[in-house]
């Protein structure tokens, strides 16, 4: 053990290559024994080898070389589980935020839809129908107060009302579904 170290602060390479060819198979098998992946056992103990050589010269192993190996393929490979599970939950975090926004602009992109088939349907009311749809729905003006306003009949009122849920059923028909379930949520 304590000549093996020696070995390495001397920069023997022959000491390398054979504590290479001894311990790199049972250190991957125990790295792919934490990660269960063999690709990523097998980088985490080449980059071990490769931090053991450059730190050679400042070597301080109280323990085997061995352990002193295992010690530190045991921590890299519970880093590399910290960083796929911190990875993991960015990525989670990231797609529900996307689809988040993608049902956003669907909602946006409905209610714009919408307004304009309400607009377009809107247009097609005779004036005074009209006039009087959007005092009582817009304004949210009582059938007398609009009757004062206009100088008409409560009965005339009613009879445009009507006739205006009448006209804007027939042109939202597509949108009756939904404006039934947007009533509801309300």
């Amino acid at each position: 053990m304590e000549e093996t170290i020696k070995a390495l602060r001397e920069g023997n390479h022959l000491a390398y290559e054979q504590l290479f060819d001894s311990c790199y198979k049972p250190l991957c098998r125990y790295a792919f024994s934490i990660l269960k992946d063999m690709e990523e056992a097998e980088d985490i103990v080449q980059k071990t080898f490769c931090k053991l050589w450059d730190q050679r010269k400042n070597l301080n192993i109280l323990t085997s070389v061995s352990s002193y190996l295992y010690r530190i393929v045991h921590n890299e490979c519970l880093n590399k589980l910290h960083q796929q599970l911190n990875y993991k939950q960015h990525n989670k975090f990231y797609f529900e935020s996307k689809e988040e926004t993608v049902d956003d602009v669907t909602a946006q992109i409905a209610t714009n839809e919408l307004q304009q088939a309400i607009d377009n349907a809107m247009l097609k009311l005779p004036p005074q129908c009209k006039l009087v749809f959007e005092m009582s729905r817009m304004e949210q003006l009582s059938y007398s107060e609009i009757a004062k306003k206009l100088n008409i009949s409560t009965n005339t009122i009613e009879n445009h009302i009507s006739k205006a849920l009448k006209i804007l059923r027939v042109e939202l028909r597509e949108f009756l579904s939904v404006l039934i379930l947007f009533q509801l949520l309300k």
